[in-house]
């Protein structure tokens, strides 16, 4: 659905995904089936009518680095205030492949390698220390599948994984003509970057290079001074 012109997940519907899969032994839990099975009806009916969850979509973006945007539910403020859409984000895309559901004695045998591979492919592993190919490489496969123009990219400024390709994400950008938003930040910690300074970040990319005015001006600065 998030690939077609009528998204329908975003923000805290996809941290249910991305935080149950890999904190409740695969999401194999009946709390977590009879909620996805809501949430995916819900998703549905509403992508079968062409149904916009904002005023206007002006960008479609991927979400990359370590997220930390849940804290802050910073997804769904981009959504609001400027038109952009968090399609995806690099933790939800860890593995995409289909792995052995059905209990046969050939999947019994399967299943030892397919647990192989979510380990070899965990959160950190896989995309911060999982070499250039799935860090960099990923990132604009799902760029191109997701028909995207824009990359939030996070940079948390007490983790030194991605100081090194800094300059390799700027040249693939420029390559792509796709629009690269870095946002820095330290897991929120106010007294680093708050949180007013991360969406200023967004902001001022989005009136001083992009050259647009916020779609709600009312969400532009928010009154979140007690936050701590």
């Amino acid at each position: 659905m998030n690939k077609s012109p009528y998204p329908q997940v975003f923000g805290s519907n996809l941290a249910l995904y991305t935080e149950t899969n890999y904190m409740a032994i695969s999401g194999r839990l009946p709390i977590f089936e009879k909620t996805d099975r809501k949430i995916t009806k819900l998703a549905e009916r509403a992508y079968k009518k062409k149904k916009m969850v904002a005023n206007e979509y002006r960008h479609r973006a991927i979400v990359w680095g370590v997220q930390s945007h849940y804290y802050m539910d910073l997804l769904v403020w981009m959504l609001n205030c400027w038109g952009i859409v968090p399609l995806t984000d690099m933790l939800s895309m860890d593995n995409t492949e289909m792995i052995a559901e059905v209990d046969t004695p050939e999947n019994r045998e399967q299943a030892i390698y397919d647990i192989a591979m979510l380990t070899e492919r965990m959160i950190m592993r896989n995309r911060t220390h999982g070499g250039y190919k799935v860090l960099l490489d990923d990132l604009w496969k799902f760029v191109e599948e997701f028909n995207a123009d824009m990359v939030i990219l996070w940079e948390h400024m007490s983790c030194k994984a991605l100081d090194g390709m800094h300059g390799m994400f700027e040249e693939r950008a420029r390559e792509r003509g796709i629009h690269l938003v870095w946002v820095s930040h330290d897991l929120f910690d106010p007294r680093v970057v708050s949180r007013q300074g991360v969406r200023d970040q967004i902001n001022t990319y989005m009136r001083t290079v992009m050259g647009e005015e916020p779609v709600d001006p009312s969400l532009e600065i928010l009154p979140d001074e007690e936050s701590w």
